[in-house]
C-alpha cells in the first residue's frame, strides 16, 4: 500500500515534470537512516510557471516535510526538519551558502497547538513564514490557500472532499502514467471514510471530454469498432466521397446481383 507522504511526493514529481527542478523522494539524509519526505532540486530546464501557493521562492535546494490529513504538524516535526536540512547541506552540498536552501513544511491541517508555540507570520491565504534558529520555514496549510487552478494540486491533498474534486478537475498532470496515483488517492481517501461524488471514473470521463479536441481523427476513432462507427451514420453518410468501384467492395456475388437486377427494373422502368 503507497503511503500519504509517497502519493505527495509522486504528485509533485508530476507537478514539476517539464521544468528545471527534479523531485527526491524519501532520502536519505544522513549515515545513520534518516529520510526527509521530499527533496526538490534545481537544475536546467524550463521555470515553473504560475506556482502553487508557497512555492514561488524555490532555491537551487528545496526540503520538505509533509503532513497528511491524520497526522499533525508539531514543535518536534520542524526540528527534524532543521536537522535534516543539517544533514543533508553536510552531506550533499557542503559548498553551498545558507542562502540556496529553502525549508518548507506542507500540512493539510493548521497546526493549532504548533501556532500556540511560535509566531507564524501570515504571507497570502494558506501560507505563512516560520521563523527558527537563523532560517525561515515557509509553512503551506492546504486546507486554507485560495481555491484555483494553481492551487488544484494542493487541493488534490486537502482531505475535505468538495476540494479534492475541484483540485482533480482542475488539474493538468504532465505524466501520462499519472492514472495509479489518482486512483490510490482515491482509493486512500475512502478508506479514511471521505465521501468521494466525483469518483475516479468521473475525473476519467471529464478529462476524456476535455483532451477529445486536441486529438486526431485517428485517435478520436482509436478502439471503436468499425461497425460501431457505421451503426451510427446514415446510408448516405456512409457512402459519401466513395468511387462507384469502392461503392461495390465488399458485396457478395448474391448481393451484387440483387443491385443488378434493381438497377435493370430501374432502368427498365425509365423508358
Amino acid at each position: 500500500m503507497i503511503n500519504w507522504h509517497r502519493l505527495f511526493g509522486l504528485a509533485l514529481e508530476d507537478y514539476f515534470t517539464g521544468t528545471r527542478y527534479a523531485v527526491e523522494m524519501e532520502k536519505d539524509v544522513a549515515r545513520k537512516r534518516q529520510v526527509l519526505d521530499v527533496v526538490i532540486v534545481r537544475g536546467t530546464g524550463e521555470a515553473l510557471v504560475d506556482p502553487c501557493d508557497g512555492l514561488e521562492d524555490l532555491k537551487p535546494h528545496n526540503l520538505l516535510t509533509y503532513k497528511s490529513g491524520q497526522e499533525s504538524l508539531d514543535a518536534w516535526a520542524i526540528e527534524e526538519l532543521i536537522g535534516h536540512y543539517v544533514n543533508y547541506r553536510k552531506a550533499f552540498a557542503p559548498r553551498e551558502p545558507a542562502a540556496r536552501f529553502g525549508l518548507y513544511a506542507v500540512t493539510t491541517r493548521r497546526p493549532r497547538a504548533l501556532a500556540e508555540q511560535v509566531t507564524l507570520t501570515p504571507v497570502k491565504p494558506g501560507v505563512y513564514r516560520l521563523p527558527v534558529v537563523g532560517r525561515t520555514i515557509t509553512l503551506i496549510v492546504l486546507r486554507e490557500v485560495a481555491p484555483c487552478p494553481r492551487n488544484a494540486l494542493w487541493e488534490i491533498f486537502s482531505f475535505e472532499a468538495a476540494k479534492v474534486a475541484a483540485g482533480a478537475g482542475m488539474y493538468r498532470w504532465r505524466q501520462d502514467d499519472h492514472f495509479p496515483i489518482l486512483e490510490e488517492i482515491y482509493r486512500r481517501y475512502r478508506e479514511a471514510g471521505i465521501p468521494m461524488s466525483y469518483t475516479f471514473q468521473d475525473f476519467r470521463r471529464d478529462l476524456a471530454r476535455e483532451t477529445l479536441p486536441e486529438l486526431t481523427p485517428e485517435e478520436r476513432l482509436r478502439g471503436l469498432p468499425p461497425e460501431e462507427l457505421a451503426r451510427r451514420l446514415r446510408p448516405e453518410e456512409r457512402l459519401r466521397g466513395l468511387s462507384e468501384e469502392e461503392r461495390l467492395l465488399g458485396l457478395s456475388d448474391e448481393a451484387a446481383a440483387r443491385l443488378k437486377d434493381l438497377l435493370e427494373r430501374r432502368t427498365s422502368g425509365k423508358q
